[in-house]
């Protein structure tokens, strides 16, 4: 005996089975308005459609819908489908009032209060009855509280909240695109209270080459200007190495580190119109990374990044003065990768952090959005390089000058030199026309450097000192 099954998912449209009829809109929406309009009845989405709205302009869809119709008239509409399908047909419709958009008032209340206090009123000037009005903090997307007009003026109640606040009103019932902005803003203050700042990243800044620490700032507190900390070499301990006036773009620049040499962790607290200092904020680490040649390619290290929760590392190169390259993406628990790739030059590296949310360090656009680590420059070990015999570097260190004896060849002699720091910033570029030359290099900053020597017969590539 042969057993057959046969099964129907719930949902789908059955040749035998009657189509039906309906029309979702909204029962009110205001002149000007895109309001959404469906049909949500059995019908399979290959039956024929005809719609009327009533005068409404198709802003967008087709078919069985979804659609968004504008209507630039008051008064009652009625939207009417009509469904065939294989013989059938239905017909639906439905009312939608369109009204005319929500009147423009004032938004009321706001002002100073103390720490520990009730808060401040906000509210508008005036209402429609039945309109729906809608109160948000700062740059929200979401309502912080909302009430229906009564004809009067009326009130969102007590907020404690430091911020500017503003209204938006709405049709009741009617679609969040038709949000229409009140006029003016409510700002609250809190007195006697400085809260905590926090950092949002601290990264090396490839203008200056220098970290950079940055924050987001938010207005309503009175606050005079914020100071930066760094830790001493006692750990724990943090001394104050600068101030940004609360007016100014929240970033600061580090220049009395170079990060080249160590990681660093940075506090910051901020400071309000009275003197009174808030808590230190908890701490970011910076990301410091060391490259060195190994036997397959280029060995990077780095010290994990601190601050903020992330999952992935992304690892970049550039071959001398040319593009940086995404090399890969690793996990966040790893803090060394080995990049097996030698060609004849210099390399230069960074490591990259995406922080999960950009700072916004000016309340107007998201402008950080990743955490670099310091650019960090290596020269292969023999691979694909030629360190001619005969090419020395004297003395090293040194502190003015440098003596070079470069490698001989054929025919007439021509040498290019360049100077390159550690980071990869190229900082001295001249020819030499004789195996015998001098490399003033007395305005160079302290440190190691990579000394470049193009011929003929290739690329040497030397490390010296300037003291």
């Amino acid at each position: 005996m042969i057993l057959g099954i046969c099964m129907v998912s719930a949902g789908l449209y059955a040749e035998t089975d009657s189509i039906t009829c309906s029309v979702f809109v909204y029962n009110k929406a205001s002149v000007g308005c895109n309001v959404y309009v469906t049909y949500s009845g059995s019908a399979p989405s290959s039956a024929s459609y005809t719609w009327n709205f009533d005068g409404g302009v198709i802003v967008q869809g087709s078919g069985q819908g979804p659609y968004y119709i504008r209507w630039d008239t008051a008064g009652y509409k009625t939207v009417r489908v009509n469904v065939t399908y294989q013989g059938q047909n239905c017909s639906a419709s439905h009312t939608i009032h369109i009204v005319s958009p929500p009147a423009v008032y004032n938004v009321t209340g706001g002002g100073s209060y103390p720490y520990g206090g009730s808060g401040v009123h906000i509210g508008l000037s005036g209402s429609q009855a039945n309109y729906g009005y809608y109160l948000y903090l700062n740059n929200s997307t979401t309502s912080v509280a909302n009430t229906t007009g009564t004809g009067n003026a009326i009130d969102f109640g007590l907020f404690t909240t430091a911020g500017t606040y503003y209204c938006k009103a709405k049709v009741d019932s009617s679609s969040s695109s038709c949000l229409v902005n009140m006029h003016d803003s409510a700002v609250v203050t809190v007195t006697g209270y400085v809260p905590t700042p926090y950092i949002c990243m601290v990264t090396y800044d490839t203008a200056t080459h220098f970290n950079k620490i940055v924050w987001n700032k938010y207005p309503g507190m009175h606050l005079a200007h914020y100071n930066v900390f760094k830790q001493t070499a006692q750990e724990g301990s943090f001394l104050k190495i600068g101030q940004v006036p609360f007016a100014a773009f929240s970033t600061f620049v580090d220049t009395t580190t170079d990060p080249i040499i160590m990681a660093q962790k940075y506090e910051l607290s901020v400071t309000d119109s009275t003197g009174n200092e808030s808590a230190l904020s908890a701490y970011h680490k910076t990301l410091h990374l060391e490259v060195s040649p190994g036997v397959q390619g280029f060995n990077l290290i780095w010290n994990p990044y601190e601050g903020f929760t992330f999952y992935t590392y992304r690892i970049h190169r550039k071959l001398n003065n040319g593009p940086w390259q995404l090399v890969d993406s690793i996990a966040s628990d790893q803090v060394s990768y080995t990049d097996p790739y030698f060609t004849s030059g210099l390399m230069t590296y960074c490591v990259e952090v995406i922080r999960p949310y950009p700072c916004n360090p000016t309340l107007k656009a998201d402008a950080y959005e990743s955490v670099i680590s310091n650019t960090m420059t290596s020269a292969p070990l023999g691979i694909n390089e030629v360190n001619a015999k005969g090419f020395l570097v004297y003395p090293n260190p040194a502190r003015e000058k440098i003596n070079l004896l470069l490698p001989e060849q054929s025919g007439n002699f021509s040498a290019g030199l360049e100077v390159y720091s550690m980071d990869g910033r190229k900082y001295i570029e001249k020819s030499a026309t004789q195996t015998k030359a001098e490399l003033d290099i007395s305005l160079l900053p302290e440190g190691m450097y990579f000394l470049k020597v193009i011929t003929k017969g290739g690329t040497s590539t030397k490390k010296f000192i300037k003291e």
